[in-house]
């Protein structure tokens, strides 16, 4: 639950006041800005809806129309108003129509057919349907350059930013969801780097998703308004200058994930036989109430060009 969804949202826990989120576009930033934020992977519209409370202009991506709608709904104000966007398509290799294999699970949508195959094996079914595809740099050279671009479309982060390439677009800064759920290797996770670093990118972080809901955004606000929030399970969290912890080389961000690897070593040594495990992953739900499972981690970058 959002912060300003709770009941008595016209206070805090405290009895203090809530400061109302301003919509005004250079409120409290410290660095020269666009006003655009991209949502690659809209989702519910959470994230978008935090980009915009903070007074930023939105190009919002998602490929499920049955999500486009009801966030459209959700969000009517800020369509109207025109500071919000709604692109209804997916991110692909080409333009054109493609299969979308609309997850069961609300989020794990993708156009990559096996991603849906191992969400099928992890006992989640998806339903293919078609929709119309267009590439990251045609979305681009469409709506211009950016303060930010958030990308999370399962599986297609990498190869929609290698697009970018193409193009002389470079948000300051950048996150991807990293693969490394579905393809447990050190390689995947260096190509990653390296698809970032290719396109001018030279500083780091690496967010673990389950660690977001303990973020809480700085006050004064480093970028646009400051919203009082609290981030729910599956939010993309704290962006740019705002995100938690140090920017790191490409080197040092690398050996922390190096790190996160080896602490996940049965998991990767099973992953490569999936009925392994699940079977261990069945064990460890009976043993803790938990699920194991690899960890989902995004890529915080800074272009070269931001002081």
């Amino acid at each position: 639950m959002r912060l300003w969804d709770r009941p008595g949202q016209g206070s805090s826990e405290r009895g203090r006041p809530l400061e109302q989120p301003k919509l005004l576009p250079r409120h409290g930033r410290r660095v020269p800005l666009t006003e655009l934020i991209y949502d690659i992977g809209m989702h519910d519209g959470e994230d978008s809806e935090f980009y915009l409370r903070k007074g930023f202009r939105v190009v919002a991506v998602e490929a499920d129309p049955e999500i486009c709608r009801t966030t459209a709904e959700r969000l009517r104000t800020f369509l109207d108003s025109g500071q919000l966007t709604i692109v209804k398509r997916a991110i692909a290799p080409a333009r054109g129509p493609l299969t979308f294999y609309r997850s069961e699970t609300s989020g794990w949508g993708s156009v990559v057919s096996k991603w849906a195959y191992d969400n099928a094996a992890l006992g989640v079914a998806s339903e293919p349907i078609t929709v119309d595809g267009i590439t990251l740099a045609d979305l681009v050279g469409e709506y211009g350059n950016a303060f930010y671009m958030k990308v999370d479309i399962e599986g297609m982060d990498r190869r929609a930013l290698e697009s970018l390439a193409a193009t002389s677009v470079r948000p300051k800064y950048v996150s991807m969801e990293t693969s490394f759920a579905r393809d447990p290797s050190f390689d995947a996770v260096r190509a990653d780097f390296e698809v970032l670093t290719s396109l001018g990118y030279d500083r780091f972080k690496i967010i673990n998703q389950t660690q977001v809901e303990d973020q809480l955004p700085p006050q004064p606000a480093l970028a646009g308004s400051y919203v009082p929030i609290r981030f729910t399970s599956g939010a993309s969290g704290l962006f740019g200058e705002e995100s938690p912890g140090p920017w790191l080389t490409r080197e040092s961000a690398l050996a922390q994930f190096a790190r996160f690897v080896r602490w996940k070593w049965l998991e990767v040594r099973l992953y490569r036989n999936m009925r392994y495990y699940l079977l261990y992953c069945k064990i460890m739900f009976r043993l803790t109430g938990r699920y194991s499972n690899l960890g989902w981690y995004d890529i915080h970058a800074k272009h070269s060009s931001v002081d």
